[in-house]
C-alpha cells in the first residue's frame, strides 16, 4: 500500500527475499540486523521508529539496527573501564608509599614544632622521588622537589610560619604556633615519571594555651577551739551553697581535728582548652566525704579560667605522722601538668617534723626560747 517501503535484511551475511516494512522490521528484530535499500516509497524514519519500538537502534546513515551488538559494546567498554580503575588502584603506592608521619598531637602555643614525613620505596621498582608536599586541611603550605632549584618552596597560609632555614627535604619546622595553627596536617609523596604514583597520610595537631599562673589553694577551716596560723582566724570563713568561699586565706599549717570541716578553693589561670582540676588527700583520690563544685570564667580571647572548690570533713584516717596533705592537680590536654598542696596539722598531736622553729604551725616565742637555750648550751660546751 501507499507509504510502504521495500527493505532487505540479511542473516549472517546471506541475502534474503524482500518484503514489506512490517515484516522486514519484525524479522530484522529477530536477527538483530536491518538494512534499508534506500529505494523505499515511504520514510526511513518510520523504519527507525519501528526498530526502536522493538528496543533496537537505527543508524540513519546506513540503516543499521542491532540492539544486541550495541549492548555487547557497552558491556565491553564498562569491563575495560573497571579493569583500568582496578589497575590504577592496585598500583597506588607500588613503588613509593608513606611509612609514617610524625606530628605531635598537642603542643604549647608559642613553641616550635617539627613535622616529619617518612616514606619508603619498593625494592623491585624504585622509582625516583618527584615531590613531597605538606598540607593543613586542603591548603598546601610546603613543597619539596629535589630535581628543582631551589628545591623548597613555601606557600603563605594563616597561622603557619615555616622556618625555611631549619626545614629540609620532607621535614618541616613550624615556629611560633598559635591556636589557629591547629588542624589536620597531611603529607603527600609523589614518584617520578612515568607513573607519578602518590601516597599520603594525615595526623591531627592541637595547639594549647596553657595557664600563665597557678594553681593556688586558699580556704578556711570550721571547727571548735581551732588555732589558725595561716592567716585565717576563727569565724572569718563561711562556705556558701553557690560555691563561693568568703574570707578565705592560706591553709598551710592550719591545725585541725577529726570532725572539722575544711573548705578549700583551687584556681588556675586562663587556658584553652579549659584545665581539668582534681583533688587528693594524703595521696588518695578522690577525696572521701567531699562536695566539689566547679566554675569558669572566660576572657576576650575565649580562654577559660577554672575554679574548683572542695568541702570535706576531716577524718582521723587521713593523718600520717600528725599531718595531712591536701593537693590540687591541674592538667591541660597532655602538655601541662602542675600540682600544689597544703599541709594541715593534727591539733592533738605533737608538732610533726618540718613544722617547728618559726614554722607556720609553731609559736615564734617558743621557737625563740629554744633557739636561745641551744646557743647557751653551745657556749658552755666550748
Amino acid at each position: 500500500g501507499e507509504g510502504d517501503e521495500e527493505v532487505q535484511y540479511t542473516d549472517r551475511g546471506v541475502d534474503s527475499a524482500s518484503g514489506r516494512r512490517k515484516k522486514d522490521v519484525n524479522e530484522a528484530q529477530g536477527h538483530g540486523l536491518c538494512l534499508s535499500s534506500g529505494s523505499a516509497k515511504g520514510s526511513q524514519q518510520q523504519l527507525g521508529e519501528a526498530c526502536r519500538r522493538r528496543r533496537g537502534r537505527c543508524i540513519k546513515t546506513t540503516g543499521y539496527c542491532g540492539s544486541w551488538k550495541m549492548r555487547l559494546g557497552q558491556a565491553a567498554a564498562t569491563a575495560l573501564l573497571r579493569l583500568l580503575l582496578l589497575l590504577g588502584l592496585s598500583t597506588k603506592g607500588w613503588s613509593l608509599r608513606v611509612s609514617g608521619v610524625v606530628v605531635p598531637s598537642a603542643v604549647v602555643s608559642g613553641s616550635s614544632v617539627k613535622l616529619m614525613c617518612n616514606y619508603e620505596r619498593n625494592r623491585d621498582r624504585e622509582d625516583p622521588l618527584y615531590s613531597v608536599k605538606w598540607y593543613r586541611g586542603v591548603h598546601q603550605f610546603y613543597e619539596y622537589i629535589p630535581g628543582r632549584k631551589p628545591s623548597v618552596r613555601v606557600f603563605k597560609l594563616p597561622h603557619i610560619t615555616v622556618d625555611q632555614e631549619g626545614s629540609s627535604g620532607p621535614t618541616v619546622w613550624l615556629s611560633q604556633v598559635t591556636r589557629g595553627t591547629s588542624g589536620i596536617f597531611r603529607c603527600e609523596v609523589m614518584g617520578d615519571k612515568p607513573f607519578f604514583e602518590t601516597d599520603d597520610h594525615a595526623v591531627n595537631m592541637t595547639v594549647v594555651d596553657v595557664p600563665t599562673w597557678g594553681p593556688e589553694i586558699t580556704g578556711v577551716v570550721k571547727g571548735t577551739d581551732l588555732m589558725h596560723s595561716g592567716g585565717v582566724d576563727r569565724g572569718q570563713g563561711r562556705v556558701h551553697g553557690q560555691g563561693v568561699i568568703q574570707g578565705s586565706g592560706v591553709l598551710e599549717g592550719a591545725r585541725v581535728r577529726p570532725g572539722d570541716v575544711v573548705a578549700a578553693r583551687c584556681q588556675v589561670g586562663f587556658s584553652d582548652p579549659p584545665a581539668d582540676i582534681t583533688w587528693t588527700i594524703s595521696a588518695a583520690t578522690p577525696i572521701p566525704h567531699t562536695q566539689i563544685q566547679r566554675s569558669r570564667q572566660t576572657d576576650q580571647h575565649g580562654r577559660r579560667s577554672q575554679v574548683s572548690e572542695v568541702e570535706a570533713v576531716v577524718r582521723e584516717s587521713w593523718f600520717s605522722g600528725g599531718a595531712v596533705t591536701l593537693s590540687c592537680h591541674v592538667e591541660v590536654s597532655s602538655v601541662y601538668h602542675q600540682a600544689t598542696n597544703v599541709t594541715l596539722i593534727h591539733a592533738d598531736h605533737p608538732q610533726p617534723a618540718g613544722f617547728g622553729w618559726f614554722s607556720s604551725g609553731s609559736s615564734p616565742w617558743v621557737s625563740l626560747s629554744l633557739l636561745t637555750i641551744a646557743m647557751l648550751l653551745s657556749l658552755l660546751l666550748v
